[in-house]
Protein backbone atom coordinates (compact mmCIF):
# COMPACT_ATOMS: atom_id res chain seq x y z
CA UNK A 1 0.00 0.00 0.00
CA UNK A 2 1.75 3.67 -1.08
CA UNK A 3 2.08 5.58 2.18
CA UNK A 4 1.10 8.99 0.24
CA UNK A 5 -1.94 10.41 1.72
CA UNK A 6 -2.41 7.80 3.89
CA UNK A 7 -3.17 9.11 7.44
CA UNK A 8 -4.31 11.93 8.62
CA UNK A 9 -3.31 13.14 12.34
CA UNK A 10 -5.72 15.17 13.86
CA UNK A 11 -5.33 16.88 17.39
CA UNK A 12 -8.22 18.32 19.73
CA UNK A 13 -7.09 21.26 22.06
CA UNK A 14 -8.27 23.30 24.27
CA UNK A 15 -6.34 25.54 25.82
CA UNK A 16 -2.95 23.31 25.82
CA UNK A 17 -0.55 26.33 24.23
CA UNK A 18 2.91 25.07 24.44
CA UNK A 19 1.83 22.00 25.32
CA UNK A 20 0.24 21.66 21.95
CA UNK A 21 3.02 23.75 19.91
CA UNK A 22 5.34 20.89 21.50
CA UNK A 23 2.81 18.17 19.88
CA UNK A 24 3.47 19.58 16.98
CA UNK A 25 6.45 20.57 16.83
CA UNK A 26 7.47 16.41 18.16
CA UNK A 27 5.24 15.06 14.73
CA UNK A 28 7.00 17.40 12.27
CA UNK A 29 10.34 16.95 13.38
CA UNK A 30 9.87 13.31 12.31
CA UNK A 31 12.23 11.64 10.54
CA UNK A 32 9.99 11.43 7.20
CA UNK A 33 6.68 14.30 6.68
CA UNK A 34 2.87 13.50 7.70
CA UNK A 35 1.67 10.98 4.84
CA UNK A 36 -1.97 13.04 5.05
CA UNK A 37 -3.26 16.11 6.77
CA UNK A 38 -2.06 17.67 10.38
CA UNK A 39 -5.44 19.01 11.77
CA UNK A 40 -5.58 20.82 14.96
CA UNK A 41 -9.71 21.17 16.02
CA UNK A 42 -9.26 24.16 18.67
CA UNK A 43 -12.33 23.77 21.03
CA UNK A 44 -12.58 27.62 21.54
CA UNK A 45 -9.54 27.96 23.45
CA UNK A 46 -9.06 31.46 25.40
CA UNK A 47 -5.06 31.28 25.95
CA UNK A 48 -2.72 31.45 22.78
CA UNK A 49 -3.45 28.18 21.00
CA UNK A 50 -4.78 29.90 17.89
CA UNK A 51 -2.07 32.05 17.58
CA UNK A 52 0.24 29.34 18.51
CA UNK A 53 -0.76 27.06 16.17
CA UNK A 54 -1.15 30.19 12.78
CA UNK A 55 2.35 30.31 13.15
CA UNK A 56 3.48 27.11 12.13
CA UNK A 57 3.99 25.19 8.85
CA UNK A 58 1.74 22.68 7.00
CA UNK A 59 -1.08 22.94 10.40
CA UNK A 60 -4.58 22.70 9.35
CA UNK A 61 -6.98 25.06 11.87
CA UNK A 62 -10.47 24.14 12.71
CA UNK A 63 -11.46 27.00 14.94
CA UNK A 64 -14.77 26.66 16.86
CA UNK A 65 -15.80 29.34 18.69
CA UNK A 66 -17.77 26.98 21.42
CA UNK A 67 -16.21 23.59 23.31
CA UNK A 68 -17.32 20.84 21.19
CA UNK A 69 -15.86 18.44 23.37
CA UNK A 70 -13.63 15.20 22.40
CA UNK A 71 -15.98 13.55 20.19
CA UNK A 72 -17.50 16.11 18.80
CA UNK A 73 -13.15 18.09 17.83
CA UNK A 74 -12.19 14.20 16.90
CA UNK A 75 -15.61 14.17 14.00
CA UNK A 76 -14.89 17.40 12.82
CA UNK A 77 -11.06 16.86 12.36
CA UNK A 78 -11.92 13.63 10.79
CA UNK A 79 -13.98 15.28 7.60
CA UNK A 80 -11.64 17.17 7.28
CA UNK A 81 -9.69 14.85 5.95
CA UNK A 82 -9.60 11.47 3.14
CA UNK A 83 -6.71 9.36 4.17
CA UNK A 84 -8.38 5.99 5.54
CA UNK A 85 -6.36 5.98 8.55
CA UNK A 86 -6.89 9.16 11.25
CA UNK A 87 -4.61 9.28 14.18
CA UNK A 88 -6.87 11.56 16.94
CA UNK A 89 -4.49 13.08 19.60
CA UNK A 90 -4.38 14.86 23.02
CA UNK A 91 -1.83 17.99 22.80
CA UNK A 92 0.39 16.37 25.98
CA UNK A 93 1.35 13.34 23.72
CA UNK A 94 5.24 13.58 22.19
CA UNK A 95 6.30 11.35 18.75
CA UNK A 96 9.98 10.06 18.79
CA UNK A 97 12.04 11.06 15.82
CA UNK A 98 11.21 7.69 14.50
CA UNK A 99 7.20 6.74 15.59
CA UNK A 100 5.95 8.48 12.86
CA UNK A 101 7.61 6.20 10.49
CA UNK A 102 7.11 2.79 12.41
CA UNK A 103 3.56 3.60 12.80
CA UNK A 104 3.28 3.92 8.96
CA UNK A 105 5.58 1.06 8.21
CA UNK A 106 3.31 -1.18 10.37
CA UNK A 107 -0.45 0.14 8.86
CA UNK A 108 1.06 -0.46 5.30
CA UNK A 109 2.80 -3.61 5.62
CA UNK A 110 0.78 -7.11 5.76
CA UNK A 111 0.77 -7.68 9.56
CA UNK A 112 -2.39 -5.61 9.66
CA UNK A 113 -5.23 -7.53 9.34
CA UNK A 114 -8.66 -6.26 7.95
CA UNK A 115 -10.65 -6.91 11.35
CA UNK A 116 -8.56 -4.09 13.25
CA UNK A 117 -10.05 -1.27 12.98
CA UNK A 118 -8.58 0.59 16.05
CA UNK A 119 -4.91 0.72 17.35
CA UNK A 120 -3.10 2.04 20.22
CA UNK A 121 0.55 2.25 21.53
CA UNK A 122 2.58 2.18 24.41
CA UNK A 123 2.31 5.79 26.11
CA UNK A 124 5.09 6.47 28.59
CA UNK A 125 5.04 8.64 31.37
CA UNK A 126 6.96 11.59 32.53
CA UNK A 127 8.32 9.10 35.18
CA UNK A 128 10.00 6.89 32.15
CA UNK A 129 6.96 3.99 32.65
CA UNK A 130 4.94 2.31 30.66
CA UNK A 131 1.35 3.97 31.74
CA UNK A 132 -0.72 0.63 31.97
CA UNK A 133 -4.17 1.56 30.64
CA UNK A 134 -5.29 -1.24 28.73
CA UNK A 135 -8.87 -1.34 29.79
CA UNK A 136 -11.77 -3.90 29.55
CA UNK A 137 -15.25 -2.58 28.83
CA UNK A 138 -17.78 -1.45 31.47
CA UNK A 139 -19.62 -4.36 32.66
CA UNK A 140 -22.91 -2.93 35.00
CA UNK A 141 -22.61 -5.01 38.15
CA UNK A 142 -18.70 -3.75 38.36
CA UNK A 143 -19.68 -0.30 38.35
CA UNK A 144 -20.88 -0.15 42.35
CA UNK A 145 -17.29 -1.36 43.88
CA UNK A 146 -15.28 0.93 42.14
CA UNK A 147 -17.50 3.96 43.50
CA UNK A 148 -15.94 3.25 46.80
CA UNK A 149 -12.35 2.23 45.59
CA UNK A 150 -12.67 -1.73 46.08
CA UNK A 151 -11.56 -2.63 42.96
CA UNK A 152 -8.38 -0.69 44.07
CA UNK A 153 -8.36 -2.62 47.39
CA UNK A 154 -9.36 -5.61 46.43
CA UNK A 155 -8.86 -6.08 43.05
CA UNK A 156 -9.14 -10.20 42.77
CA UNK A 157 -12.18 -10.13 44.09
CA UNK A 158 -13.38 -6.84 42.14
CA UNK A 159 -12.70 -6.82 38.76
CA UNK A 160 -11.20 -3.21 37.75
CA UNK A 161 -11.17 -0.75 34.92
CA UNK A 162 -7.42 -0.72 33.78
CA UNK A 163 -5.77 -4.36 33.37
CA UNK A 164 -2.68 -3.65 35.36
CA UNK A 165 -1.17 -7.25 35.82
CA UNK A 166 -1.30 -7.87 31.92
CA UNK A 167 1.94 -7.96 29.66
CA UNK A 168 2.74 -4.45 28.01
CA UNK A 169 5.47 -5.76 26.49
CA UNK A 170 3.16 -7.58 23.65
CA UNK A 171 1.21 -7.09 20.93
CA UNK A 172 -2.30 -8.02 21.78
CA UNK A 173 -5.61 -7.67 20.69
CA UNK A 174 -7.61 -5.88 23.62
CA UNK A 175 -10.85 -4.50 24.40
CA UNK A 176 -9.83 -0.77 24.99
CA UNK A 177 -7.12 1.30 24.49
CA UNK A 178 -7.27 4.77 26.12
CA UNK A 179 -8.24 8.00 23.95
CA UNK A 180 -5.26 10.23 24.17
CA UNK A 181 -3.63 8.62 20.90
CA UNK A 182 -6.56 6.59 18.72
CA UNK A 183 -5.99 5.31 15.81
CA UNK A 184 -8.40 4.26 13.88
CA UNK A 185 -9.60 3.44 9.82
CA UNK A 186 -11.87 5.89 8.51
CA UNK A 187 -13.99 3.18 7.61
CA UNK A 188 -15.28 1.99 10.98
CA UNK A 189 -15.37 6.30 11.82
CA UNK A 190 -18.02 6.02 8.74
CA UNK A 191 -19.67 2.74 9.37
CA UNK A 192 -19.91 4.15 13.04
CA UNK A 193 -21.24 7.50 12.80
CA UNK A 194 -18.33 8.95 14.08
CA UNK A 195 -17.86 9.63 18.16
CA UNK A 196 -21.54 10.04 19.88
CA UNK A 197 -21.20 13.48 20.81
CA UNK A 198 -23.95 13.58 24.11
CA UNK A 199 -20.30 12.10 25.66
CA UNK A 200 -19.06 15.67 25.68
CA UNK A 201 -15.71 14.23 27.78
CA UNK A 202 -14.87 11.04 28.90
CA UNK A 203 -16.51 7.67 27.46
CA UNK A 204 -16.55 8.54 23.90
CA UNK A 205 -13.73 6.55 23.12
CA UNK A 206 -15.28 3.54 25.24
CA UNK A 207 -18.21 3.85 23.60
CA UNK A 208 -16.69 4.08 20.01
CA UNK A 209 -14.89 1.02 20.75
CA UNK A 210 -17.68 -1.18 22.19
CA UNK A 211 -19.55 -0.42 19.52
CA UNK A 212 -16.66 -1.24 16.95
CA UNK A 213 -16.68 -5.02 18.78
CA UNK A 214 -19.89 -5.38 18.42
CA UNK A 215 -19.72 -4.49 14.47
CA UNK A 216 -17.11 -6.96 14.58
CA UNK A 217 -13.64 -4.76 14.57
CA UNK A 218 -10.93 -5.52 16.81
CA UNK A 219 -8.71 -3.22 18.98
CA UNK A 220 -5.14 -3.49 19.00
CA UNK A 221 -2.30 -2.99 21.45
CA UNK A 222 0.52 -2.08 19.55
CA UNK A 223 3.53 -2.37 22.52
CA UNK A 224 6.73 -2.20 20.08
CA UNK A 225 5.61 1.40 19.02
CA UNK A 226 5.55 4.34 21.99
CA UNK A 227 4.95 7.82 22.38
CA UNK A 228 5.48 10.26 25.52
CA UNK A 229 2.49 11.22 27.51
CA UNK A 230 2.17 13.81 29.91
CA UNK A 231 -0.87 13.24 31.45
CA UNK A 232 -3.19 15.25 33.09
CA UNK A 233 -3.18 18.34 30.54
CA UNK A 234 -5.50 21.07 30.50
CA UNK A 235 -7.85 19.46 32.85
CA UNK A 236 -5.73 19.91 35.81
CA UNK A 237 -7.27 23.41 35.67
CA UNK A 238 -10.84 22.45 36.27
CA UNK A 239 -10.70 19.08 38.54
CA UNK A 240 -14.08 19.63 39.27
CA UNK A 241 -15.52 19.93 36.22
CA UNK A 242 -13.53 16.99 35.01
CA UNK A 243 -15.21 14.58 37.70
CA UNK A 244 -18.26 16.10 36.71
CA UNK A 245 -18.25 15.05 32.92
CA UNK A 246 -16.88 11.66 33.92
CA UNK A 247 -19.53 11.02 35.93
CA UNK A 248 -21.79 12.48 33.59
CA UNK A 249 -20.98 10.47 30.97
CA UNK A 250 -20.91 7.63 32.63
CA UNK A 251 -24.59 7.45 33.12
CA UNK A 252 -25.03 8.34 29.64
CA UNK A 253 -22.95 4.88 28.53
CA UNK A 254 -24.87 2.89 30.86
CA UNK A 255 -28.25 4.59 29.74
CA UNK A 256 -27.08 3.75 26.29
CA UNK A 257 -25.65 0.11 26.20
CA UNK A 258 -27.23 -0.65 29.74
CA UNK A 259 -31.30 0.61 29.73
CA UNK A 260 -32.48 3.30 31.54
CA UNK A 261 -33.52 1.83 34.65
CA UNK A 262 -29.50 0.90 35.34
CA UNK A 263 -28.43 4.41 34.01
CA UNK A 264 -31.18 5.96 37.11
CA UNK A 265 -29.87 3.53 39.44
CA UNK A 266 -26.03 4.44 38.73
CA UNK A 267 -27.59 7.92 39.74
CA UNK A 268 -28.48 7.07 42.66
CA UNK A 269 -25.01 4.89 43.48
CA UNK A 270 -23.30 7.99 42.67
CA UNK A 271 -25.51 10.07 45.09
CA UNK A 272 -25.32 7.54 47.76
CA UNK A 273 -22.29 5.69 47.84
CA UNK A 274 -19.84 8.02 45.27
CA UNK A 275 -19.35 10.99 46.26
CA UNK A 276 -19.78 10.10 50.06
CA UNK A 277 -16.59 7.86 49.82
CA UNK A 278 -15.10 10.89 47.63
CA UNK A 279 -15.65 13.26 50.37
CA UNK A 280 -14.56 10.96 53.43
CA UNK A 281 -11.12 10.43 51.40
CA UNK A 282 -10.53 14.13 50.82
CA UNK A 283 -10.78 14.70 54.15
CA UNK A 284 -8.64 11.22 55.73
CA UNK A 285 -6.06 12.24 53.09
CA UNK A 286 -6.67 16.79 54.79
CA UNK A 287 -6.56 18.00 51.21
CA UNK A 288 -8.25 20.89 50.48
CA UNK A 289 -7.70 20.00 46.97
CA UNK A 290 -9.42 16.94 46.62
CA UNK A 291 -12.65 18.04 48.89
CA UNK A 292 -13.24 21.25 46.78
CA UNK A 293 -13.27 19.70 43.08
CA UNK A 294 -15.60 16.86 44.71
CA UNK A 295 -17.73 19.72 46.16
CA UNK A 296 -17.92 21.40 42.55
CA UNK A 297 -18.48 18.21 40.79
CA UNK A 298 -21.40 17.25 43.22
CA UNK A 299 -22.83 20.80 42.64
CA UNK A 300 -22.87 20.17 38.83
CA UNK A 301 -24.21 16.54 38.79
CA UNK A 302 -27.17 17.92 40.53
CA UNK A 303 -27.67 20.84 38.67
CA UNK A 304 -26.99 19.09 35.40
CA UNK A 305 -29.29 15.80 36.55
CA UNK A 306 -32.63 16.89 34.78
CA UNK A 307 -31.05 17.12 31.81
CA UNK A 308 -28.52 13.59 31.97
CA UNK A 309 -32.04 11.85 32.47
CA UNK A 310 -33.56 13.77 29.63
CA UNK A 311 -30.34 12.35 27.54
CA UNK A 312 -30.88 8.64 28.71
Amino acid sequence: MKKNNILDIVIINWNAGDLLKRCVASIQSADIDVPGKLIVVDNGSSDNSVELITSMRDVQLFKSENNLGFGGGCNRGAALGKAPFILLLNPDIRFDPDTLEKLLSFITSDRLVDDVGIIGVQLIGQDGQVQKNIACFPVFKDLFPRMVGLDRIFPKLFKPHYLKEKDYSQNQLVEQIPGAFFLVKRALIKRLGGFDERFFMYYEDVDLSYRAHLAGWNTLYLAEISVQHIGGGTTEQIKGRRLFYSLRSRVLYAGKHFGRGRAVGLIFGILILEFPARLIRALLHFSFDELSATTKALGLFLVNLPEVIRKL
